[in-house]
């Protein structure tokens, strides 16, 4: 069992990572972190998970979200970091997953912003500044659920093609009218899923 003092511990080192960006010593807690997560508070697994993708280890991403899942540990920071690494991982069929599975994405006001007539991008955007996210996620979620669509109709879904897709989303949000802290954390995301510098 993790004691108050060990888990302010653990805060503090996950800081000290933080100011020089590095990552991996964040992803180096993974074990610590995971044996004792009932002391553990949000902002710990959210470190974790974002510092695991950031260094590009997406099946451990989808392996420590799954688990969190399992364990009734969401948020909808956890979920995007989930999505962003099944997409990277080009499995669709896992972020379809993943999203069925979430108690925080199956709540019927949040549902209605990703199941209803397709994407709801427009929809999302009266929520941008209150809770940005929140809508991060529903992004995601949104992508996916177009990507099933695309899938279900015969559509082979490759690298090549999720990085199109990427793009266009981004350029539909620009337009849309999203704020440029969203749109450059989604290319920020990109940069790091498909590789590339832009």
């Amino acid at each position: 069992m993790i004691f108050p003092k060990n888990k302010a511990l653990i805060k503090s080192k996950i800081e000290d990572y933080k100011k020089t960006s590095d990552y991996f010593s964040i992803f180096k807690m993974k074990d610590t972190i995971l044996e004792n997560y009932k002391e553990c508070d949000y902002d710990i697994y959210e470190e974790l998970i974002k510092a695991t993708f950031s260094i590009g280890n997406f099946d451990e991403v989808i392996l420590i979200g799954n688990d969190f899942i399992y364990k009734g540990i969401e948020s909808f920071s956890l979920i995007y970091y989930f999505l962003l690494s099944c997409i990277a991982n080009n499995d669709i069929y896992q972020a379809k997953s993943i999203i069925r599975k979430s108690k925080v994405l199956n709540v019927n006001e949040i549902k209605n912003l990703y199941k209803e007539d397709g994407a709801n991008y427009t929809k999302l955007l009266n929520y941008t500044y209150s809770f940005p996210s929140i809508v991060l996620s529903l992004v995601i979620v949104n992508f996916v659920e177009g990507l099933m669509r695309e899938v279900g109709s015969g559509i082979n879904i490759d690298n090549e093609y999720l990085l199109f897709r990427f793009f266009d989303l981004l350029n539909m949000l620009y337009e849309i009218g999203y704020p440029h802290e969203i749109v450059l954390k989604l290319s920020n995301a990109m940069k790091i899923i498909f590789n590339i510098d832009i």
